[in-house]
């Protein structure tokens, strides 16, 4: 692929690092991008290596993460700053290329400046970490509050974290894999446990003193799970929807009648905020992982260099050994 041309208010990035996202993998395997050919990869930073005429030239060797929601700006969500549901956004990785790349051609006012003393590996994350931060803010985690989150992938493992950065009294990181229970641990989920190992119903029902939970997170896309869930919610709590399931999910009579009875609030979320007020998110994030609130360095299980990111996706689909988040490294 030829380095990409710039535009007057374009920057090009140099990648130090791209996270492989669970979405690569249609993306890459199976129903492709919006357009061929495209770049995928939307988690990613850098470093600024050439401004486009219309960008001081003073940004070249600036370190970046790169926010690749481009919004259209005009549309009535853009007007409110509601920009994860804008009518007619571009994205770089799906729809523009992405970051699956040495170089890419990133807006200016899609930048995020980034300390020298933040790791770059760090930097990859920053868009699942807004995404479980846009999370945990629109189902309004409350400290002191019971938490449960179901599948801990990236997106679970990072709302996990952000629950307990805002206070809840317990944070139940809930996944298959006994590895990934571990993992969590390791990062302070003192609550974390394992499917088929553990007896969830039982540890939630004394830790919280028979109430049950206030916010149940379905990370995994799996309708167990999602049941599973509602069956751990106290009255009037609330499940925040983030995994995409795979299969056509089935609700027992039961299980409605207890959304009902309990008058559970069921709430999605899409994507990542990053307008300026009250709060940027990105910065938030940015700032969380800088004081050590947000980890991410245990959880890397795979660098990889460019030349094989199609062997990393393969690895994810097929499961060929174990993972967790796997990086490409353009320089390795």
């Amino acid at each position: 692929m030829p380095i990409p041309e710039l535009r007057e208010k374009d920057v090009l990035v140099k990648v130090s690092a791209c996270g492989v996202c669970g979405s690569d993998i249609p993306r890459v395997l199976e129903t492709g991008t919006y357009h061929f050919p495209t770049i995928p990869g939307h988690e990613f930073g850098g470093t600024i290596a050439e401004a486009g005429s219309g960008v001081s030239k003073e940004l070249c060797g600036k370190r970046v993460a790169v926010i690749p929601l481009i919004p259209c700006k005009t549309c009535k969500s853009c007007e409110t700053g509601q920009y994860a549901q804008c009518e007619h956004y571009d994205f770089l990785g799906s729809r523009n290329d992405g970051g699956f790349a040495e170089y890419v051609k990133v807006p200016e006012s899609n930048l995020l400046f980034v300390p020298e003393n933040v790791d770059e590996e760090a930097v990859a994350f920053l868009e699942p970490i807004s995404v479980a931060l846009h999370v945990v803010q629109n189902c309004r985690v409350n400290y002191g509050d019971s938490v449960a989150v179901f599948g801990l992938g990236a997106i679970g493992i990072f709302v996990a974290q952000w629950a307990k950065a805002f206070g809840a009294k317990h944070v139940f990181a809930i996944d298959l894999d006994e590895k990934k229970v571990e993992i969590a641990k390791s990062m302070g989920l003192v609550d974390a446990l394992c499917i088929g190992k553990d007896d969830i119903d039982a540890i939630v029902k004394e830790k919280t003193n028979g109430t049950g939970i206030d916010r149940a997170f379905e990370a995994s896309g799996a309708g167990a799970a999602f049941k599973q869930a509602i069956s751990l919610l106290r009255m009037e709590g609330t499940l925040g929807l983030i995994g995409r399931p795979v299969h056509s999910l089935e609700i027992e009579n039961q299980i409605f009648e207890k959304i009902l009875r309990f008058q559970i609030t069921i709430k999605g979320t899409w994507s990542f905020e990053f307008k300026e007020f009250p709060h940027h998110a990105w910065k938030q994030s940015l700032d969380a992982i800088n004081a050590g609130v947000i980890k991410t360095e245990p959880f890397i299980s795979h660098r990889i260099p460019l030349e094989d990111t199609l062997k990393a996706v393969k690895l994810m689909k097929d499961k060929s050994e174990f993972f967790y988040k796997i990086l490409i490294k353009p320089e390795m």
